[in-house]
């Protein structure tokens, strides 16, 4: 797959219901809503707006968590 955020070639794991998990080699490793890759809500977003989503997802993490892409984040 593509990551969702900068396009690079990564890694998708199924994880739950609803939540799929990227390794990406330059984003790193987070969680996505199911919800926002069914939406394309992430695709109207430039590189640098998709970045910022996934630095709020990281700011919004607790300590040991994956940062987690939420539709509330796009908001």
């Amino acid at each position: 797959m593509n990551c969702p955020v900068c396009g690079a070639d990564a890694q998708q794991i199924l994880t739950s219901i609803g939540v799929t998990s990227v390794i990406c080699p330059m984003c790193g490793e987070y969680d996505i809503s199911n919800s926002v890759i069914a939406s394309g809500q992430l695709r109207g977003l430039t590189l640098e707006e998709r970045g910022a989503v996934l630095d709020k997802a990281r700011h919004s993490a607790l300590p040991g968590d994956h940062p987690m892409i939420t539709p509330y984040l796009l908001a």
